[in-house]
């Protein structure tokens, strides 16, 4: 009988503790609440780094807060001191934001750095450049917006040196150790080729890291790209020294070549045949790769249309006329898109649609480079373009243009702009009944990427002029 009275006395105790511990926890929810979510939002601006003063201030009262809170101490105090942590929290969010436009280029220039482990690998340039930039970003919170942008320069300069340290101490320092790797194997015997193209990408990296110290983005690919020639040549001796040794040979090499292949067409669902060597099956899985992606930014589209459509769903029982029209009208639209779609070849655009927008993205509008001059033998696709536009009459055009990450920021954008400009004023000759009012250009420079800037096709596809047709407002 005792031993149940105690073991009932723990339950109670042990509820009774629970108990508190959640009216304690919800308590300390409430009253931290507003503070938590105004830091939240400070840290979203990256107010730390920022807007130093007003964020310290903040951070300053909310950890004596919590401090208090934890001490059990005056809770009208601890509630006074989240009021003004919340406040100052709220103050550097809103300053945090004015300094990500006014120190736009140093913010680009310090995640660049950081980018490449400059922290580490230029720890002296780095913290000189952090510092210059702590400068600005107090100077910028007393009201003085001139002296901290000159401020703002210095540390920008800074953190160019430190990401041009940390790119020749790691990616440069990193090629240079694989290539005397490749060396000592004597990969120049059996890999000469591949050997040199990753020396000359070497030489050509140092150079303009040397000669153009502000464009790190071209430098670092082809560094890179070293690298990963350096090791490919490194892997070929491997095999080829393998078939010199008669450990392996040529038709058990080809086949492994082709097994990974295989694979990926397996994947696919694609019949992989070497009869006629690489080409046909790779072409087969590129095919098969294009279609899953145009199928799932169809999908993206028809899951957005689907909420618009469950949105509208309530209505359409008590606008069943409306409901026919409606029908009647995306029918006629899915004709003049596949229409549309019909005028392109692969590779000269891809066609697709953007809620009621449509979208086509000409891959096949190439310029020179460093070029806004559009060329005769681009004439046949814009042509194609001028016949898109007219099958869409009262449609807004709008021009975008786009680059790869190479070269400046300022200079890409520039050239962006002007190459969509030049688009314009053609449509604008060869059109008379395209109004100038609807007609649009804007440059995107390397702001906007559709692939991976990393690779030779990826900036390929990010060198391109998209061309928005947007229906009337009505």
């Amino acid at each position: 009988m005792a031993l149940r009275k105690s073991f009932f006395g723990l339950l109670l105790f042990l509820s009774c503790t629970l108990s508190g511990i959640a009216v304690a926890d919800e308590l300390r929810g409430s009253l931290f609440a507003s503070a938590n979510a105004a830091l939240k939002e400070a840290d979203n601006e990256l107010a730390k780094v920022l807007a130093p003063v007003s964020y310290q201030q903040a951070a300053k009262l909310y950890a004596g807060a919590d401090k208090r809170y934890g001490k059990g101490g005056n809770v009208a105090k601890v509630e006074k001191d989240l009021t003004s942590a919340a406040q100052y929290f709220r103050k550097s969010a809103k300053a945090a934001k004015f300094a990500q436009t006014t120190f736009k280029s140093a913010i680009q220039a310090r995640t660049d750095a950081k980018g490449v482990d400059a922290e580490k690998l230029a720890a002296d340039t780095w913290g000189e450049a952090e510092q210059k930039f702590l400068t600005a970003t107090k100077i910028l919170e007393t009201g003085n917006m001139s002296r901290a942008q000159v401020k703002a320069a210095e540390a920008e300069s800074v953190f160019r040196d430190a990401e041009l340290i940390a790119i020749k101490g790691n990616y440069l320092n990193q090629t240079r150790a694989k290539l005397e790797e490749a060396k000592r194997i004597k990969v120049k015997k059996f890999a000469p080729k591949t050997l040199e193209r990753a020396e000359k990408l070497l030489a050509a990296a140092e150079k303009e890291l040397s000669e153009n110290r502000y464009d790190t983005d071209y430098p670092r690919a082809l560094v890179k790209e070293a690298y990963y020639e350096a090791r490919h040549a490194i892997y070929l001796t491997g095999q080829l020294e393998a078939l010199k040794a008669k450990t392996l040979t040529a038709e058990e090499l080809i086949l492994m070549l082709e097994e990974p292949v295989a694979v990926l067409a397996g994947e696919a669902d694609v019949l992989a045949e070497f009869d006629q060597g690489f080409g046909v099956p790779t072409e087969a899985i590129a095919v098969e790769v294009r279609r899953l992606q145009k199928d799932s930014y169809d999908l993206g589209e028809l899951r957005t249309r689907a909420a618009t459509l469950e949105q509208d769903y309530a209505m359409l029982e008590t606008k069943l006329g409306i409901q026919s029209e409606r029908l009647n009208e995306q029918e006629e639209a899915r004709e003049r898109l596949q229409r549309v779609t019909e005028y392109f070849r692969r590779d000269e655009a891809s066609v697709l649609t953007q809620g009621s927008n449509v979208l086509v993205r000409m891959v096949g509008l190439n310029f020179e480079p460093g070029s806004s001059q559009i060329t005769a033998a681009n004439y046949g696709l814009l042509q194609k373009v001028e016949q898109a536009v007219r099958i869409y009459p009262g449609y807004t055009v709008v021009i975008e243009g786009h680059t790869d990450s190479f070269g400046s920021t300022e200079a890409n954008q520039v050239l962006s702009q002007n190459r969509a400009k030049a688009v314009r004023q053609y449509l604008m000759v060869n059109m008379s009944d395209l109004p100038a009012e609807r007609c649009e250009a804007y440059g995107y420079g390397e702001s906007s990427p559709i692939a991976n800037n990393e690779s030779r096709e990826g900036r390929k596809r990010n060198r391109r002029i998209d061309l928005l047709l947007k229906p009337p407002v009505e």
